[in-house]
């Protein structure tokens, strides 16, 4: 009886051993499918960041007593010029006048995010764009964005690429 016990203990141990081995040997696949799903994306990504998009929209159709919700709207299409990402939804051309624009609604208002979105348009306004894939996600972040999150900074090259391809005939 005891050798039967000592039999089954052991049998059980070596199935346990050679469960958690497939596991892990399942789990470094999907690691390594996973891996090139993303780098695929992030290639799909950069190539649809420069085409042509829908739902231009001009600086002037924003009001200057615009919500909160609606400057997010206005910076967020706005970073759409100079960033990467899998999906982008409207854009305002980034430019002198858009950016004075948001300033003007910033200053002239009480928002909660007033601050640091002052902060980013100071950026701008200066010509720092060296984070507008941070500052595209942080404000696609307080929209609840869910897709399209920016996932690198085009060059100037493919920006060109992208202003051409949305803003002629502006």
């Amino acid at each position: 009886m005891k050798k039967t016990i000592v039999y089954l203990t052991a049998a059980f141990m070596a199935l346990g051993i050679i469960a958690l081995g497939a596991l892990k040997v399942s789990d470094n696949q999907g690691y390594a499918e996973s891996s090139k799903s993303a780098q695929v994306s992030d290639e799909k990504a950069m190539e649809e960041s420069t085409q042509k998009m829908e739902g231009l929209e001009f600086v002037q159709s924003v009001p200057k007593d615009a919500s909160e919700n609606a400057l997010w709207a206005m910076m967020h299409k706005m970073t759409h010029q100079k960033v990467i990402a899998s999906e982008k939804w409207g854009l305002i051309r980034m430019n002198d006048e858009s950016i004075a624009k948001a300033e003007e609604i910033l200053i002239a208002s009480d928002f909660k995010s007033k601050e640091d979105l002052l902060q980013i348009i100071e950026r701008w306004k200066n010509g720092q764009f060296d984070q507008v894939d941070d500052e595209h996600n942080f404000i696609w972040g307080m929209q609840g964005g869910s897709i399209g999150e920016a996932r690198g900074i085009l060059t100037e090259e493919q920006e060109k690429e992208f202003i051409e391809n949305n803003f002629t005939g502006e």
